[in-house]
């Protein structure tokens, strides 16, 4: 077991790590949402893009395809250093490799032009199968992460941006 307080995946230092994360708009559905995922200089990522509520759609998501999975069970959570518009966002974690299976989500706001880091203890992630909560889902097993990701999904249309400077496994000091 690990005694490290922190676990980076994600700091977008480089073109290459943002590089390994796929947008999926709800286009799969015959939406019109549309979004990107891009570096930021000099370092961090940026997911932006416009929700289009028309043809039944309203959601925008980007998620990483990472080439194994991420043991994070020595950790509490996953905390992300995000500057936001306001809006609010869903992390998704996947304990399986495949396009369908459950989406572990963890909802959160972000307050508009101004750093924060959001703190997501595995415990509060809930399952969802295409956007339907499953109560009856096995629990989110931090020991397979397979996929890391960002979904906004409120039901309002509109532009959206947020910046994400870091995606760490934390453990609480507590805890440990």
């Amino acid at each position: 077991m690990s005694n490290a307080r922190m676990l980076m995946l994600y700091d977008f230092t480089s073109a290459e790590q943002v590089k390994q994360w796929m947008v999926i708009n709800d286009g799969v559905m015959g939406g019109v949402s549309r979004s990107t995922f891009t570096k930021a200089d000099p370092a961090g990522a940026v997911f932006a893009g416009q929700v289009s509520l028309d043809n039944y759609g309203g959601f925008c998501s980007v998620s990483s395809r990472q080439p194994a999975p991420v043991d994070a069970s020595a950790f509490n959570g996953i905390a992300l250093r995000c500057k936001g518009d306001g809006r609010t966002y869903k992390l998704t974690l996947k304990n399986d490799a495949s396009f369908g299976g459950f989406s572990y989500q963890f909802r959160f706001a972000v307050l508009a032009d101004e750093w924060m880091v959001v703190q997501a203890p595995f415990g509060e992630f809930k399952a969802s199968f295409r956007g339907q909560q499953v109560p009856d889902a096995p629990a989110l097993n931090p020991g397979v992460i397979q996929s890391v990701g960002l979904l906004i999904a409120d039901k309002q249309a509109g532009p959206f941006k947020i910046e994400i400077d870091w995606i760490q496994a934390y453990r609480d000091e507590l805890s440990a």
